[in-house]
């Protein structure tokens, strides 16, 4: 269970603009006949895409992973403070206290500080 928990926590951001899309869409469309195949198609699409925006070099791919740390950061905030938020649709909207904010930009600077180590840690590629 722990490994579950740390896996998330490290693949958060790169999972959860997907993992959002598919509920999302899921949720929209849930009186149709295929709407789980729908969402999760829809998931799939947005996982393709977060892919080759990361597997890009330089600007566009930390721009990329500082959108998803914030994404993931305000969603985790969303469902930790909103007690009828259950995930598959869009947060109603409210604004952080000055402590809630400083929580939220200190989860988005320790996954942007993993990026940094992780592209550090990287080979380099000599041609």
């Amino acid at each position: 269970m722990r490994a579950l928990a740390l896996l998330i926590l490290l693949f958060g951001p790169v999972l959860s603009a997907p993992a959002a899309v598919g509920l999302w869409t899921w949720r929209q469309l849930r009186g149709e006949h295929d709407a789980p195949f729908y969402g999760l198609a829809a998931g799939a699409a947005a996982g393709l895409a977060v892919f080759g925006l990361l597997r890009r070099r330089g600007l566009r791919r930390e721009a990329t992973f500082v959108a998803l740390s914030c994404f993931w950061a305000g969603w985790l905030w969303f469902g930790l403070t909103d007690p009828s938020y259950d995930g598959t649709g869009a947060p109603a909207l409210h604004a952080p206290d000055g402590l809630e904010r400083f929580a939220l930009l200190l989860i988005v600077l320790v996954y942007l500080i993993l990026c940094i180590v992780a592209e550090e840690a990287r080979p380099s590629r000599v041609t």
